[in-house]
Order: C-alpha cells, then sequence, then structure tokens
C-alpha cells in the first residue's frame, strides 16, 4: 500500500478557498511526511504529485502530465486517474488530503469489496456526500476516475466551474453511475470537523487511525483528546498550531 497526497500549483486567484503560499504548503509537506514516518511509513512508500520544486527524506515525488488550470480542486482527480492509467504506482493507495492527518498506526489495505472504500458525512441531506479527504483507491477504480476526469473536461468552459469543488463532482458521477462500486469503510479512516461527532459515532476500530483538520486553534479543539502528542510536537515544530 502506498501513501498518496496530490497538489498542483498555478494561478489560482480565481477559484474560491484559501490561496496556499509555496512555504506554507511545504511546511503541510513536510509535517505530513514526519508523521507518516514517525507511523511507520517507509519514505518510498509515501508519494507527493506535485509539479512544485520539492523534495524532502527520500518520499517519492511524481511528475504528472495532466494539470486542471480551471479548477486547483479538480486536480485530485487528475492526479488519480493519471496514476493508475499510467501506472505510476503499481499497487493500492490510500489518497488523502494534506490536511488530513494519521493519527494512529495501520499497515494493511481495509477490506472492502468496492474498488474505492470511503466515508459519508452531511447525514442531515436527503443523501448523504462522499467525503474524498481521505480514500482508498485499488487499480481496478480507474473507470470511475476516467468518467469523473472526462466530466471534469466535459464541463470545463461552463459558468463558475471553478467555483465547484471536486466532491460536488465525485457525488454526483458516483450517484448516478458507480454506487455499487463504492464501499462504506469504519469512519475510523475519516472523521472531519464537519459532522464530527456524527462521524466519530460511527467509528468502530478505535483509536481514531485519520482525522481531517487544519492545525489551528480552533479545529484542534475539536480533534484535542484524539491527536497524539508526536503530532502535536510537529504542529509546534512547523508553526501549523499559530493560524487563526
Amino acid at each position: 500500500m502506498k501513501n498518496v497526497m496530490v497538489f498542483q500549483d498555478y494561478d489560482t486567484s480565481d477559484t474560491y478557498g484559501h490561496q496556499w503560499k509555496q512555504e506554507e504548503l511545504f511546511k503541510y509537506f513536510k509535517c505530513q511526511i514526519d508523521n507518516s514516518i514517525n507511523h511507520g511509513w517507509k519514505p518510498e512508500d509515501i508519494c507527493i504529485v506535485t509539479n512544485l520544486d520539492f523534495e524532502y527524506r527520500g518520499v517519492t515525488i511524481i511528475r504528472t502530465k495532466l494539470l486542471c488550470n480551471y479548477n486547483k480542486y479538480f486536480n485530485k482527480v487528475f492526479g488519480i486517474y493519471e496514476i493508475i492509467k499510467d501506472n505510476l504506482i503499481d499497487d493500492d493507495f490510500w489518497f488523502h488530503d494534506f490536511d488530513d492527518w494519521q493519527l494512529s498506526e495501520f499497515d494493511e489495505f481495509p477490506y472492502f469489496p468496492g474498488d474505492i472504500g470511503g466515508c459519508k458525512y452531511l447525514f442531515g441531506n436527503p443523501i448523504p456526500q462522499w467525503n474524498t479527504g481521505s480514500l482508498f483507491v485499488k487499480k481496478s477504480s480507474l473507470p470511475i476516475w476516467e468518467y469523473i476526469y472526462n466530466t471534469m473536461e466535459a464541463n470545463k468552459n461552463e459558468p463558475n466551474i471553478n467555483q465547484y469543488g471536486d466532491e460536488n463532482i465525485f457525488n454526483m458521477c458516483v450517484h448516478q453511475h458507480f454506487q455499487p462500486a463504492i464501499s462504506e469503510i469504519d469512519y475510523t479512516y475519516n472523521v472531519g470537523c464537519t459532522g464530527f461527532q456524527d462521524r466519530l459515532d460511527r467509528v468502530f476500530i478505535k483509536p481514531v487511525k485519520v482525522g481531517g483538520f487544519k492545525p489551528n486553534k480552533k479545529e484542534i479543539g475539536i480533534f484535542k483528546d484524539l491527536i497524539p502528542d508526536s503530532l502535536m510536537e510537529l504542529f509546534k515544530k512547523y508553526k501549523l498550531n499559530e493560524t487563526n
């Protein structure tokens, strides 16, 4: 199993959300890598997909050809699609955003019958949504990612396309065409700030293995009983807990 994060940089001034500065982003990358190695990952099994000039501790840097320059969030899908399509990683993998943190050990790809394993949130909605911050991805999921990629490309000239998140398109495509291929796995692999208690209540395997939060004072407060001391020390080292 590989440990994969994706971030492709370009001028994103027209896209909603936080605009990452390179120095800030590299602190996140280094903190993630240090945390993963602390949890037993080999550096070569940690894969950063990026077009930035970044290297650290011998982790695997993957340079991809596909770049979405009309919506920065879609690069997650572009990256996963190209990884599988071009066999850039010859293994199933854990994909996670760079603000989804491993909180306790796991060294095996979890069992599930589908092609992608994930967790839902927004349970108050008529249809709860898949959260894409932490996913377990099998190579057999290529048709799903290809369809989502093609959907994004087919709509790239639509008004306000840069205001959509990758989850909007992922959920639309999955609900219409691929629902049986997505398996709901233990919520220990994806507890986040939105709907925190609902998601925590669905955790079967404890301690929680993955938490999605930015390490600022507000969000750390939500996770204060779940964050190991070693990760808190890394947040202090990189001064990530000093942001608002």
